[in-house]
């Protein structure tokens, strides 16, 4: 495994404020909506018939709820909800929780698996309908966007910026292939979170650790070709897909991160107050915790309530830590995420 980038010391830096996004014109799914939807009304039948457990989903997997814009089996039409228009919900709601104006904003990065344009980028599009005069960029690099975002984010303030704002959207219920257990897992969202410049030299990232590994990029995704082709679409390659060929290499992606970032800080596990994973499924929170020695009590858990929302689930995690006030000022918390690419990585931030 290559070692890496270790950063420290990126400080200066603080969370001005933090929103979501959960629009009414989306709809919120329960489990026995998914049931009926790959069962039919009478899925208790079936799925006794089947052997199959209503209730696994949740006690095991941790799924209970998400938010959908589409109908995954539903055709796709152009007045649905899209990643962007999540993002600038999400945007607008961290600007409101914040003491920043749009014109004090000086950058935007923003994260998306799931574009809605082909060849725009949706930093562009969306700082255009926020009204914000700022460069812009869209970061894709898997569920780990958000550690390298926030990452590029600190440094963009230690060079001179005052605001950068960090916007993720996804709408996996778009790209999720009907009739399939990843229906369970996929949920949409919009989060978002506004780092600014501080005096306060106590403030910041204390260390970060990036990495990739591109030879598993193949092994999860969407491996359809853009444009779309009509081979690919036969062969309906435009579902998201998972294999199992990288879960190892992933295991070790977790369990290496918060040792790491120990190394460059000096820190433990008892110095830090809030874990916020990316959210996968039950046991890979529970292995994080157990990775990184902090415990399920300082560790946020959001699947009950969103299930896995791609690359937005960093940040919606971060939200809830801050509205729950797991996560206040003067507090550590550490971050940690790997997915898509593979990439991972993770940081320990002082609020």
């Amino acid at each position: 495994m290559h070692p890496g980038l270790t950063l420290k010391n990126l400080y200066h830096t603080k969370i001005s404020g933090t929103g979501n996004a959960f629009p009414s014109k989306g709809k919120w799914i329960s489990n026995n909506d998914i049931h009926a939807l790959i069962f039919g009304d009478d899925f208790q039948q079936k799925m006794a018939e089947k052997n199959l457990d209503p209730h696994y989903y949740e006690n095991e997997l941790g799924f209970k709820k998400r938010f959908w814009v589409h109908t995954p089996g539903s055709p796709i039409v152009r007045d649905e909800l899209t990643s962007a228009d999540l993002m600038i919900e999400a945007a607008n709601n961290a600007i409101n929780n914040s003491n920043v104006s749009k014109n004090e904003i000086d950058f935007i990065i923003a994260v998306t698996i799931t574009s809605p344009r082909y060849a725009t980028s949706m930093g562009a599009y969306v700082a255009g309908k926020l009204g914000i005069q700022a460069p812009a960029m869209e970061m894709k690099s898997g569920c780990s966007s958000n550690v390298f975002s926030i990452v590029l984010a600190a440094q963009f303030i230690k060079s001179g910026a005052r605001n950068v704002l960090i916007v993720g959207g996804e709408t996996n219920s778009k790209i999720i292939q009907p009739g399939t257990n990843m229906l369970y897992a996929g949920g949409d969202a919009g989060a978002a979170v506004i780092l600014s410049k501080t005096n306060d030299a106590s403030k910041g990232i204390a260390a970060a650790y990036l990495n990739t590994e591109g030879s598993f990029s193949g092994h999860m995704g969407v491996p359809g070709l853009m444009p779309p082709n009509d081979e690919d679409l036969l062969n309906k390659n435009y579902f998201l897909t998972y294999s199992d060929t990288a879960e190892n290499f992933l295991n070790q992606a977790w369990s290496q991160t918060p040792g790491i970032l120990y190394d460059a800080t000096g820190l433990t596990a008892t110095d830090i107050d809030c874990l916020i994973p990316h959210q996968v499924l039950k046991k890979r929170t529970q292995f994080i915790s157990d990775a990184s020695g902090i415990g399920l009590d300082k560790t946020i858990d959001i699947l009950a309530d969103y299930a896995n929302c791609g690359s937005a689930s960093l940040l919606l995690a971060l939200h809830k830590a801050r509205e729950t006030k797991q996560l206040e000022e003067d507090k550590t918390a550490m971050l940690v995420a790997a997915g898509g690419g593979v990439s991972w990585g993770g940081l320990i931030i002082k609020t």
